[in-house]
């Protein structure tokens, strides 16, 4: 019959059986001698040897194998960090490419507007009011081309001055600011006055601008 090595409880054997074990951790273990010399013993011990040994030499070669990857990587450059500075470089690229592009649509809106302003000013519509609504309809008519404005039409491009010129004699002279005042022509007679107001010095300036008619002769 052969011996446990480890049982719960010593109840049903001999005396001296009971006198082989010794108790330990709440179980009774078999007490030997010469145990590294059992053979059974002996083959653990040599595989738990050989694993040890595997386990070191393993250990050496991965530690060598680390040492040469970082010796072949010393002095070249990080790949993923120049991937990562490259994608940065071109990100702001095309932030300052958009902030331009940005600047340079307001510059020219502004530049295209003064222009208009200025054109519609000669051509006589002044009104502040009426003129802003002119702004707004030939707006998007007007191109900057070399840096000058010009309006496309049908037979081609055109100087913007010209252009304004011809809308406001035709569709846009509802627009056109009357003349008031001393130099008013025509039927704008309600900033006038009539002869019999105006002084000797208001009528010889008349009549030096060619604007009082001599009368008639009764002959």
């Amino acid at each position: 019959m052969a011996l446990k090595t480890v049982v719960d409880t010593l109840d049903g054997l001999d005396e001296a059986m009971k006198a082989l074990y010794t108790e330990k951790d709440g179980k009774f273990v078999l007490d030997l001698e010469g145990v590294d010399a059992h053979p059974e013993v002996a083959n653990l011990k040599s595989a738990y040897e050989r694993v040890k040994a595997d386990k070191a030499t393993l250990k050496t070669e991965a530690d060598k194998a680390r040492d040469d990857l970082a010796a072949a990587l010393k002095g070249k450059p990080d790949e993923a960090a120049l991937v990562a500075e490259r994608q940065r470089l071109e990100k702001e690229r095309d932030d300052w490419k958009t902030k331009a592009e940005n600047a340079e649509v307001q510059i020219t809106g502004i530049t295209r507007d003064n222009a208009l302003t200025t054109a519609l000013t000669a051509a006589g519509i002044t009104d502040p009011g009426l003129q802003r609504g002119a702004v707004a309809i030939l707006r998007d008519q007007v191109k900057m081309v070399d840096g000058k404005p010009v309006v496309e039409t049908d037979m081609g491009p055109k100087a913007l001055a010209d252009h304004v010129k011809h809308w406001t004699a035709s569709e846009g002279k509802s627009f056109v600011t009357p003349p008031v005042g001393g130099g008013a022509e025509g039927g704008d007679k309600a900033g006038r006055k009539s002869l019999a107001e105006m002084g000797d010095a208001e009528r010889l300036a008349l009549a030096r601008e060619g604007k009082l008619k001599p009368a008639m002769s009764s002959e």
